[in-house]
């Protein structure tokens, strides 16, 4: 399972999710993408202007109902893809060995373009092992141009900002993950 991690788990992550899982479905894919939110009681639906902007590219997140980030999560996800350098430590601070497999939204990306696609008979396990390898094997976090800004409490062009910025993000992914 691909695991998006924000905040609140209502903007970003959702909005992660739901585009990712578009494009991998359209390609044919069954890989499972999830996300969840590093505070927040749950439950409550994705934030008005994502489902809008989503909508307009075709992806329905209507049905999203924010889930907290728990360790069950954590270690049930192959792939751990943060938001913010604030979730990595959250995504740490529940298991510490998912520290491997968790990575910002643009350092997954970027490091993906240098460790390769992920093979045939791969798991996606194996290919973020292949991820942490590419930055060195340390514990760093990646670069903060790596992160998404959070557009919550901001007006809808903030959300098409972010929601371009994880298209982007989201159809790298896609292709690194099933070539």
């Amino acid at each position: 399972m691909i695991l998006f991690v924000c905040t609140g788990n209502i903007c970003r992550s959702p909005m992660a999710e739901g585009l990712l899982r578009e494009i991998l479905g359209a390609a044919g894919s069954e890989l499972e993408v999830a996300s969840a939110g590093t505070y927040g009681a749950g439950a409550e639906p994705a934030s008005g202007h994502a489902i809008r902007v989503l909508a307009d590219r075709g992806v329905d997140i209507g049905a999203h109902r924010s889930r907290p980030l728990t360790s069950d999560l954590v270690d049930g996800a192959d792939l751990v893809v943060a938001m913010a350098r604030s979730h990595e430590a959250a995504v740490a601070a529940l298991d510490q060995t998912a520290r491997s497999r968790t990575f910002l939204a643009g350092e997954a990306a970027r490091l993906g373009g240098q460790a390769g696609a992920r093979g045939a008979g791969d798991s996606v396990r194996a290919w973020a092992e292949s991820l942490h390898a590419a930055r060195g094997g340390h514990m760093t976090a990646g670069r903060l141009a790596d992160e998404v800004a959070d557009p919550y409490g901001g007006p809808e062009d903030g959300y098409r900002r972010t929601a371009d910025r994880l298209e982007g993000i989201c159809s790298a992914l896609a292709r690194l993950l099933e070539p």
